[in-house]
Parts: C-alpha cells; structure tokens; sequence
C-alpha cells in the first residue's frame, strides 16, 4: 500500500491539477464577452478526465482491505473532491448551454423579449464560471489539508519552518522516503461542509 509521503504527493499533485482546470476558465471580469464553445467543451472534458483519474485513485484505495488511516484519509479527500468537480463541470454545462442558446437565437433580435434573454443567459454565464472558479478552488483546498493531514510529523514541521523562514518560497522541496517513519501518526483534517 502506498505511504504516507507518497500519498501526500499525489493529493498535492492533483491540487496543482485542479488549479491548471481553474487558470482557463473564461475570464467573466471587465465587458463580457461569450465563452469560446469549444473551449469550454475542452474543459468539461478535461473536468471529466480528472474525475475519472481520482475515481480510479479512490477506487484503489476504497478496495483494499484494512486500510491505514493515511490511505482512508487520502480516499476521503479524493472523494470530496470528486463531488466538488463534478459540481464545476456541471456549472461549465451551464455555460456550454447558454452558449448554445445564444447561438440558436442569434436571428431573432426583432422578436420581443430577445435583449432580456440574452442579458439573462450572460449573467447565467457569468455566474456558472463564478461557481465552476469556487468549486475547483474548494477541491484543490481539501485535497492540499488533507496532504498536509497525512504528511509525516518530521515532513510537517519541515514545511512549518519554511513557510516561517525569510524568503521562503510558495513550495517545498519534495520530503524523501526517509524523512520519517511510515507509521507515524496521522492528524485528520476536519471536513468542510458544502
């Protein structure tokens, strides 16, 4: 079964993921302009692949017998974090069909009711990609506490005196295998509610 380090690994690993799934979302600030469809079509499938790879890493860790905490806990996290995607591929499905919508309307500017429709479909998008931004951000968070929960104490404190050194930077080296003993207690993170 995997070790504490290598769990914490692979939970930070899939954060830096979901924050590449967040850097291109459409940019809904300053004069609104249309998401691209096939862009945001790209990202629900690139959303999807991220589900399926974490699913996979749940699936592993789900089915072993007698699990240690470390791996109960990197399950739990990759868990929430598969609900916090799906929720923000399902926002970008919002964003795909009010895409769609304004494409299929797009001649019928003399009808009654057109500019209202389509102010309400921009602030729809607007809105989804808002909630997409929050609930990526809300997985890569979980999935980063839930490292450090597993992270062996020695490779905590580690991180700990960095973070309060001068000039410390955003990340820390990698921990080596040998900087603690794999059984090692764990702390456990409290979980977020939605």
């Amino acid at each position: 079964m995997n070790s504490p380090i290598s769990e914490a690994l692979l939970l930070r690993a899939t954060a830096t993921t979901l924050d590449a799934h967040r850097a291109k979302l459409p940019q809904v600030s300053g004069p609104f302009r249309l998401p691209d469809p096939i862009g945001v079509a790209g990202q629900i499938t690139e959303l999807g692949r991220s589900i399926t790879e974490m699913g996979d890493e749940y699936l592993f860790r789900a089915g072993a017998p007698a699990p240690q905490e470390h791996t109960a806990h990197t399950a739990e996290a990759l868990a929430s974090a598969i609900g916090s995607v799906a929720q923000a591929a399902s926002a970008l499905g919002t964003v795909a069909q009010q895409i769609a919508f304004v494409a299929r309307t797009a001649g019928k500017r003399d009808d009654v009711g057109y500019e209202d429709a389509h102010t309400v479909a921009g602030q729809m998008i607007e809105f989804a990609v808002e909630t997409a931004n929050d609930d990526l951000a809300e997985a890569a968070q979980t999935l980063r506490t839930a490292a450090s929960a597993v992270s062996p104490p020695a490779v905590q404190l580690q991180r700990a005196a960095l973070a309060r050194s001068p000039g410390a930077t955003a990340t820390a080296p990698a921990p080596t295998a040998t900087a603690a003993p794999a059984t090692a207690a764990v702390q456990r993170a409290p979980a977020r509610s939605r």
